[in-house]
């Protein structure tokens, strides 16, 4: 019987289906084509970062939408700049991630951004209200992390 590559003292008849690595049941991972080792069951790391084009005209048009639209909103609302702010930024963020079918990063960050500012300078928004607004939608698309 085979020895777990990450416990040698355990024996196992298990192994990963990408590489054939034994793995005991403490360290295998289920994914939807089997049991995978901690190495291979992780996403590729550009699988959510690459936007097919019609995922990204569809993150734009939402974007643009919530970003727009909301700053309209904001605009007539006129108090309450960070509350306000958090709000407008968090559902913009959200409207471009759900559009592009759940990407998050760089690509998806800028649609966002892009929809906040454009809608800042077409509605008049307080300056600091956008400022939170943009940081809320990069924070959430994991553009920037605070860890």
């Amino acid at each position: 019987m085979a020895r777990c590559s990450y416990h040698a003292n355990v024996e196992t008849e298990l192994t990963c289906t990408e590489c054939g690595k034994p793995i005991c049941p403490k360290e295998m991972v289920l994914t939807p084509v089997g049991y995978k080792c901690p190495e291979h069951a992780r996403a590729a790391k550009g699988q959510y970062q690459f936007v097919k084009p019609r995922q990204l005209a569809q993150a734009v048009g939402a974007g643009l939408l919530v970003g727009v639209g909301g700053a309209f909103v904001v605009a007539a609302i006129g108090f309450g700049g960070l509350f306000i702010g958090l709000i407008w930024g968090s559902l913009t963020s959200e409207a471009v991630r759900r559009a592009s079918g759940g990407h998050r990063g760089g690509t998806v960050g800028t649609v966002a951004a892009l929809s906040l500012v454009i809608g800042s300078l077409i509605a008049g928004v307080g300056f600091l209200t956008s400022v939170i607004a943009l940081v809320v939608a990069l924070v959430q698309l994991a553009v920037i992390e605070f860890r």
